[in-house]
C-alpha cells in the first residue's frame, strides 16, 4: 500500500511559524519602499530635500538588509557599535529631514522605527527600552521644535504636535512589527535547533548503551582470560594437568563471551521490521525529515522481518549522521521469490574518497549470511540508497 508522507504536527508548525517569520521580515522591507512613493504625492520645499531623503533612504535600506543578513546566520547577536551609532544617525536624520520638508515627512518616520528595530534585537530589555524612548522622545521632539518653524498651517490646518505625534507613533509602530518579526523567528529557529539536536543525543545515547554492554561483556571476559592463560603458563612445566584445564576453562570463556556478543548485537533489541519502522517515523519525525512508505512490512515472513528490521536500523542511523535530509523514502517491495527493502534519502553529504565506514560493510556481511544481497551507494540527484533483497523471504 502507499502511505502518505508521515509529517507530525508539530514539525508542520515549525515549518509554517518559520515561513511566517521570514513573510514578515520581507513585508516589513516591503513597508519601507513605500516610503519614498511619498515624493510624487507632496511638492518638497527644492530638489535638495528630495536627493537628501533618497540618500539617507538608501543608506538606511543598506543598513537594513545587512543587518538582516547577520541575524539570519545567528539570530539574537547584538548589534556591533559602529552599527548602532550609523542606523541611530541615519533614522533620525531621515525623520527630521522629511518633517522639515513638509508635514506628509511623517511617513519617512517608518524607516526610523526599521532602524531602530535593528539596534535593539539582541540587547536587554532595559537598554532596548531606553534606546525606543529616547529615539520617540527625540522624533517629536525635535521634529516639534522643527514644524514649528516651517509649518505654514493655513495650508495644513493640524498643528505641528500633530505631525510630530503621528511621526512618532510610525517609530514606534515599525520598531514594534521589526522586532517582532525577529523575534518570532529567532523562537522558531531554537525550537527547530533543540528538536534536531534531542534526535542526535538519542542516537548518541543508544549507542553508548551499547559500549556500556560490550564492555561489561568483554572486560570481565578479557580479564578472567589473561588471568588464566598467564597462570596456564606458569603450571605449564610443574603441573600440566592443571595448566591444561586452565587452557579449557579460557577457551570456555572466550565462547561463552563470543556467543554474549552476539545475542548483544543481534537478538537483545528487537530488530523487527515492524518495530524499527515505527521507531525511523519516530525519529525522522523529530528531527524534521519528511517521510514516506510504499509497502507493507506485513506481508513480509518473520526472518526477513528481523533481518530488514536491521538493515532499516542501520540506514536511518546513515540518514542522521551522514545526511542533512528533508525527504525519504522506504519501499517494500515482496514477490514469491523474494523480498526487497529499499531506503532512499536526500541530503547526501559529498563524499570525500575516505573509506566509507564500517557499518554497511558489516551489513552487507549479515546480508550474505542469510543468502541476500546489499546494495548501497550516492545517487547523481545528491540522494543516497540503501537496498537489500533476500531470496524467498515472503513466507
Amino acid at each position: 500500500m502507499d502511505v502518505s508522507p508521515l509529517v507530525g504536527a508539530e514539525e508542520r508548525k515549525v515549518r509554517a511559524a518559520r515561513r511566517f517569520g521570514r513573510i514578515g521580515l520581507l513585508i516589513t522591507i516591503g513597508y519601507l519602499f513605500v516610503v519614498p512613493m511619498t515624493i510624487a504625492l507632496y511638492e518638497w520645499p527644492s530638489g535638495g530635500f528630495i536627493a537628501a531623503l533618497l540618500a539617507l533612504f538608501v543608506a538606511a535600506l543598506v543598513l537594513h538588509v545587512w543587518r538582516i543578513r547577520e541575524l539570519t546566520k545567528s539570530l539574537g547577536r547584538r548589534a556591533p557599535t559602529w552599527f548602532m551609532i550609523a542606523a541611530a544617525a541615519v533614522g533620525l536624520a531621515v525623520s527630521l529631514v522629511a518633517l522639515a520638508g513638509g508635514p506628509i515627512g511623517f511617513v519617512w518616520s517608518m524607516v526610523t522605527g526599521v532602524l531602530l528595530g535593528d539596534i535593539i534585537g539582541g540587547l536587554r530589555a532595559r537598554w532596548a527600552a531606553a534606546w525606543v524612548v529616547s529615539t520617540v522622545v527625540a522624533v517629536f521632539g525635535f521634529g516639534y521644535v522643527i514644524m514649528l518653524a516651517v509649518l505654514d498651517e493655513s495650508l495644513w490646518p493640524p498643528s505641528p504636535f500633530v505631525f510630530a505625534g503621528l511621526a512618532a507613533f510610525f517609530v514606534g509602530s515599525m520598531w514594534t512589527l521589526d522586532v517582532e518579526r525577529l523575534w518570532w523567528l529567532k523562537a522558531v529557529t531554537d525550537l527547530d535547533d533543540s528538536r534536531r539536536a534531542a534526535a542526535e543525543l538519542a542516537t548518541a545515547r543508544e549507542r553508548l548503551r551499547l559500549a556500556d554492554d560490550l564492555h561489561d561483556i568483554l572486560g570481565h571476559a578479557l580479564e578472567v582470560v589473561a588471568f588464566k592463560s598467564e597462570l596456564a603458563s606458569r603450571l605449564q612445566a610443574a603441573d600440566p594437568d592443571r595448566a591444561r584445564a586452565e587452557m579449557d576453562e579460557v577457551q570456555r570463556v572466550a565462547r561463552e563471551s563470543l556467543t554474549e556478543v552476539r545475542a548483544l548485537v543481534r537478538d537483545a533489541r528487537s530488530t523487527d521490521l515492524v518495530t524499527e519502522l515505527a521507531g525511523a517515523r519516530a525519529v525522522l519525525d523529530s528531527a524534521g525529515v519528511a517521510l514516506v512508505v510504499r509497502g507493507d512490512p506485513a506481508s513480509v515472513g518473520p526472518t526477513a522481518r528481523n533481518v530488514f528490521g536491521r538493515v532499516l536500523r542501520e540506514a536511518m542511523t546513515n540518514v542522521l549522521r551522514h545526511a542533512e535530509p528533508s525527504h525519504c523514502t522506504i519501499e517494500i517491495e515482496v514477490s514469491d521469490r523474494q523480498a526487497r527493502l529499499r531506503v532512499v534519502n536526500d541530503g547526501a553529504l559529498p563524499g570525500d574518497g575516505a573509506d566509507p565506514g564500517t557499518g554497511l560493510v558489516a551489513l552487507g556481511r549479515y546480508l550474505h549470511e542469510h543468502a541476500g544481497r546489499l546494495d548501497a551507494g550516492p545517487g547523481p540527484d545528491g540522494t543516497f540508497r540503501v537496498e537489500a533483497v533476500l531470496p524467498g523471504a515472503s513466507r
